[in-house]
């Protein structure tokens, strides 16, 4: 079918004749592999790593580029795409642009359609049919969050001593501490309590910042209770 709609279209010749009509590239001959980049977000790869697969997308083709900078550009510019003029909230590591560098063997190089020329630009671009498994990917580029190897099915490690989720709780109770709908319930609703507990013959307890989030949850909006 291919060939009846594209009379043109010719199939990548082996790996290693490739790689020979074409220097510019990175070859490992003794390995007989060649190292391509992919241009993606952080966003994606955090679902690359959970799945471990590079899925085709809109176009049923994942594209690869044999020069880290015109893959970095297509990042770029998929990440303004996908960012909406009209979006009240987006997720910020889908606006961050990343790059895969990823080797490809002799068997998954089958999977590469055709190969294009990009314009204006000493690279090329190889269109690949079907999912590439995440342990080919070998290093992940211009990512802030402190993770450069995604292979093997490892599992992301940028959080995993619990430091930022400990950052994170010190921050909400900070907060919490300094609302103020609770201290004007800390200042003036507690002299409220000491006197109906006072009049009932009971002990005022040390209230929490915990118990006086608890109490403002419990109040019903437009309430006078």
């Amino acid at each position: 079918m291919v060939l009846f709609s594209l009379p043109d279209h010719e199939v990548p010749p082996p790996l290693a004749s490739f790689a020979a009509s074409h220097p510019g590239v990175e070859y490992i001959a003794a390995t007989n592999e060649i190292i391509l980049y992919h241009g993606t977000n952080c966003y994606r790869r955090w679902e690359i790593n959970r799945s471990g697969f590079i899925e085709p997308g809109r176009s049923n083709y994942s594209f690869y580029s044999t020069r880290q900078q015109d893959a970095y550009a297509y990042a770029r510019m998929a990440c303004m795409r996908d960012v909406k003029p009209d979006a009240v909230s987006f997720n910020s590591l889908s606006c961050e642009p990343v790059v895969l560098r990823l080797k490809f063997n002799e068997r998954t190089w089958l999977q590469v359609d055709f190969v294009n020329n990009e314009q204006d630009s000493n690279g090329l671009i190889m269109a690949v049919l079907g999912p590439i498994h995440s342990s080919n990917v070998v290093e992940v580029l211009h990512c802030n969050h402190g993770t450069k190897r995604l292979a093997q099915g490892l599992s992301i490690r940028t959080f995993e001593d619990g430091e930022f989720a400990r950052s994170i709780q010190r921050l909400r109770e900070n907060f919490q501490k300094s609302r103020l709908d609770m201290w004007v319930l800390r200042k003036l609703g507690f002299v409220a309590d000491k006197v109906g507990v006072t009049l009932k013959g009971g002990e005022v307890p040390a209230l929490t910042h915990n118990d006086q989030l608890r109490k403002l949850r419990q109040r019903v909006p437009g309430s006078d209770r």
